[in-house]
């Protein structure tokens, strides 16, 4: 998975939070090299999926769709097979 992908999901994390998240939280999040995280949010950020401002940085509407769209969803549990029933109903044999 690109790194790209990583900074997106870590900020759709951190959107709850009342304060824009610092770069800090992003690499602990990512787990990744602080210069790499830069590059990353500037290639986001060139591409509109990332919005920085003086207060910080906040995904954009875009960008929140390909970070929900990239989220990593819990594996269904695993549905038993349906055991074969026998039909409620009978057919007549044709005379």
């Amino acid at each position: 998975m690109s790194l790209e992908i990583d900074v997106l999901r870590a900020l759709l994390r951190l959107a709850r939070r009342r304060t824009p998240p610092t770069l800090e939280q992003l690499v602990v999040r990512v787990g990744g090299e602080e210069t790499d995280v830069r590059r990353a949010l500037g290639s986001l950020a060139r591409s509109g999926l990332v919005q920085r401002s003086p207060a910080g940085l906040r995904l954009s509407l875009a960008g929140l769709a390909v970070a929900v769209a990239c989220a990593r969803r819990p594996a269904a549990p695993a549905r038993p097979a349906a055991p074969s029933a026998a039909p409620l109903v009978r057919r007549r044999r044709a005379a």
